[in-house]
Order: C-alpha cells, then sequence, then structure tokens
C-alpha cells in the first residue's frame, strides 16, 4: 500500500520505522555524530573518520527508540521518543534534525545522577576515602585511581571498575586495591541491592560453602551507587564459548560448570531468604501481550507470532498449584553468564533482579539460555552436521543441570512441569527483547518456535 493511501496510523507507524532504520545504519550515524562530537583523531592519527558502532537498542514501537553508540572510543546516547512524554534529557544534549533524534554523552545520563562522580578519578577516590571501612578513621586513603566501564545501559545502570592504591597514613606504604561499583537509576534500587548483598553474603550456604556471593564493600546513597568486593575465579560462560565450525561438543570444564551451579541454585532457593521485592509472573504476562501487540506495528508476521504465544502462555498459570508451585527468593535473570567458578566454589553474580517468586522461573530461565545458544549456533551453522552435534550436547546440558538442581533441592516431581514451562516463558521474554534491540534479525521467531516445541511437552500446541 503506498504511503499515501496509509491510514494516519499506519502511516506514522512506518515513518517511526524509517526513522529507526536510519538510527540503526551505523555508517551513516557515524557521519551525524562525529559533526557533533568532533571526527578529529589524537594528533598524529589517521584521517579517517572516526568508526561507528551499535552497542545496545532499546526500541518499544509508538514510544520510544534509544540507541547507545560507540563512535571512536566515545559512548554516545541517542533517543527519539513518539508518545508525546517529554524524555528528560541534559541540556547539552543536540538534535539530529532530520532523525528527531536528541544525542549526547553517555556520562550525561539523567537517570543516572551519579554517573559522573563515579568517573571522576579524584572525586570518587575522596568519596571511597570517606566510605571504605579501613579509610574511615583516617588510617589511609585512596589515591591514583584508575576508573574502567564494564557495563552500561542507557538509563537502566553503569558497572564500573576501579583499580586504585591504598596508602597508609602512618607509614606511606601504599598498595594496589580493585573494586567494583554500580550506578543505579533509582535510589530504592541500590538500597535493596545492597541490602540483599549483605543478607546473601551472612546466609548459612555462603557461609558453609555451598555458594559464593560478591560482599559488599561500601554503599553511596548519595550517588546510587553500590560498591562490592571483586571474585577471582573463571567466568563460566567463558567455557561454554567456542562452539562452532566442526566442534560438535563444548568444554568439558563449562559442563561440569553448569552441573556446579545448578547446586548452587539449589542452595539459593532452599536458605529460606526473603526480600520485600516480588516478581510476579501474572504481571509480567500480561506485559508480553502488550509488547507483541507493539511489536506487530514494526513488522506484522513476527508481530503475529510473538502474539500468538503471548497469548497462550497464561493458560497455564491454573496448573502451577497443580505442580507444587512455592516462593522463594530468587535471583531473577539467572544464567550461566551470571556464575563465576572460584576456589571456593560456585559463585552468583548480579542480584539486581533479586525479588521473590517460583524457583522454577530461575531455573527455567537458565535452561532457556542454553536453549538460545544452540539457536543461535543453529542459525550460522545453517543446520550442518557438527550443529545439530552441538544442539544434542546442549540439550543433554540442560537434561542433567535439571537432574541435579531437582536432586539437590529435594523438590517435588511438579517442579520439573514448572522449570518446563518457565523455560517457554524466558524464551519469549528474550524473543521481546530480541526484537527490541534487532528488529530484523532472526532469533525471535527461532525463539518463538522453540518456545512451542517446549509446550508441546506440557501437552500444549497451537
Amino acid at each position: 500500500m503506498a504511503v499515501g493511501l496509509m491510514s494516519a496510523p499506519a502511516a506514522r507507524a512506518e515513518a517511526q520505522r524509517r526513522q529507526v532504520e536510519q538510527a540503526l545504519r551505523a555508517r551513516e550515524m557515524g557521519a551525524y555524530l562525529a559533526g557533533i562530537f568532533g571526527a578529529a583523531r589524537a594528533a598524529g592519527a589517521s584521517h579517517e573518520p572516526l568508526e561507528c558502532r551499535i552497542l545496545d537498542v532499546k526500541y518499544e514501537p509508538g514510544e520510544y527508540c534509544t540507541v547507545l553508540y560507540l563512535l571512536g572510543d566515545r559512548m554516545v546516547i541517542g533517543t527519539m521518543r513518539w508518545d508525546g512524554t517529554e524524555d528528560e534529557i541534559p541540556a547539552t544534549a543536540r538534535l539530529i534534525a532530520p532523525l528527531g533524534m536528541r544525542v549526547y554523552p553517555f556520562d550525561q545520563d539523567p537517570a543516572l545522577p551519579g554517573l559522573a562522580i563515579a568517573r571522576d578519578p579524584q572525586a570518587i577516590a575522596a568519596v571511597l576515602t570517606a566510605a571504605l571501612p579501613e579509610c574511615r578513621d583516617g588510617a589511609a586513603r585512596v589515591v591514583r585511581c584508575r576508573i574502567t566501564v564494564l557495563r552500561y545501559r542507557p538509563g537502566k545502570r553503569c558497572t564500573l571498575r576501579y583499580d586504585f592504591w591504598l596508602r597508609d597514613a602512618r607509614t606511606g606504604a601504599a598498595r594496589p586495591r580493585t573494586l567494583f561499583a554500580k550506578v543505579y537509576h533509582q535510589l530504592a534500587k541500590a538500597t535493596s541491592v545492597y541490602a540483599e548483598m549483605q543478607m546473601l553474603c551472612s546466609s548459612a550456604p555462603a557461609c558453609d560453602g555451598r555458594v559464593v556471593f560478591a560482599r559488599p564493600a561500601a554503599f553511596l546513597p548519595e550517588l546510587q551507587i553500590v560498591v562490592q568486593e571483586p571474585i577471582e575465579g573463571t567466568p563460566l560462560e567463558l567455557l561454554l564459548e567456542g562452539m562452532r565450525g566442526a566442534v560438535t561438543a563444548g568444554d568439558r570444564r563449562g559442563w561440569e560448570g553448569v552441573v556446579h551451579s545448578a547446586a548452587a541454585l539449589a542452595a539459593l532457593h532452599t536458605a529460606g531468604l526473603s526480600t520485600p521485592r516480588e516478581r510476579p509472573i501474572a504481571a509480567e504476562l500480561k506485559r508480553f501481550q502488550k509488547r507483541a501487540g507493539l511489536a506487530a506495528a514494526v513488522d506484522p508476521t513476527v508481530g503475529a507470532e510473538l502474539i500468538e504465544l503471548a497469548r497462550a502462555l497464561p493458560a497455564w498459570l491454573e496448573r502451577l498449584p497443580e505442580w507444587d508451585a512455592q516462593i522463594t527468593l530468587v535471583h531473577g535473570d539467572c544464567k550461566h553468564s551470571q556464575c563465576m567458578l572460584t576456589p571456593a566454589g560456585v559463585a552468583i553474580l548480579d542480584f539486581d533482579h533479586c525479588g521473590m517468586a517460583d524457583p522454577a522461573s530461575d531455573i527455567g530461565t537458565y535452561l532457556a539460555t542454553l536453549r538460545q545458544l544452540g539457536i543461535h549456533q543453529a542459525l550460522k551453522a545453517h543446520g550442518s552436521a557438527a550443529s545439530a552435534a552441538r544442539t544434542r550436547w546442549l540439550r543433554a546440558l540442560e537434561d542433567r543441570f535439571l537432574e541435579e538442581y531437582c536432586a539437590v533441592s529435594g523438590f517435588s516431581t511438579g517442579f520439573r512441569l514448572r522449570a518446563t514451562w518457565y523455560e517457554a516463558v524466558a524464551l519469549m521474554r528474550k524473543a521481546l527483547r530480541g526484537f527490541a534491540r534487532a528488529p530484523r534479525s532472526p532469533m525471535p521467531l527461532a525463539q518463538v518456535e522453540e518456545a512451542w516445541r517446549i509446550l508441546a511437552t506440557l501437552g500444549g500446541g497451537r
């Protein structure tokens, strides 16, 4: 249908889609951004234009689109809004008129008021000197702080690494120290995370070595920052990489690490811990339907598939009590990339989404992440024999993970059924998130198809 013959809503949706498509063309956006933030490289460097890459995208059709760009070595936020809501943006933001996009450096993110100080070496050295227990009595001070940005989600949080020297006030001797800090967009969130970290570190499973948690080092409420001690070990995620080409199975250490992480999660879920934060699944299922409907305005084919699955998932809610549903403290975003193998045992990291929910939701999310890994590799390998073998290896790993978890937790057979349903839920969540970041990717549809296969094992289908 020609744009001139479209209804007004359809024409608006088409215009927004074109804006987003242009915003995701890194080369074109690099030219815009270089003109605003300066195209010159360091003295003596090449005169070639700065490379522009897209690090993250958050797209809610009809509402907003936020893109995180890397221009050279500088992160820049670009945001477009269509729902009439006024975004809080810094006064220094610049407008790219053809896109209706406002852009500004990431460290001016208005949702993270503590970020500017958190990235200032001198300022944060003074803050840490006042906050760290070993410095409070004047016995030492923080000097020569080097700051590394590890991860940043626009409008949500930023994770930083602090490498510094702790100088003894009496002897003048200095020793190296490393801490990690997370800047949050809400004081309530930062306060909850800090309290939960304290609770986890003093819990029975942590004290008896069944699971390892990062220890909080300081809380900076005025900056909405939680500071934590480092954990030495090997990220489990690294041991599951490299399954490509002719490789037919993953690293044995990765297999064993996943199995050990099942026991660590069982220890967490059966510890009897609690927090005021809740993670109700029924509310999330409602949000799925809304987001799927918005996706349909961008891509009717993908949107229709998302809508069908979103409408089907709630049918199992009434079955959960029959399957012995329960509520415990959960991680909230559990996957192998949140686990680390340490000399003291498996460490579970990043409790930003911690809350009270069915422990099967954690296990379902973990299983879905392994399933997603297989889907991604299969799409890249175009159905090769090696890819099929890797998929079988990952499926066997899923089964072994669930078997170990159930054995250690002692939960009833109904738990397996709940975990299976929550795996389908997690694939739906991943499909929606994937669509929001890359609307043209084949992954969302593949994840939806896999969710239907999982639901078929519970007696559900299209």
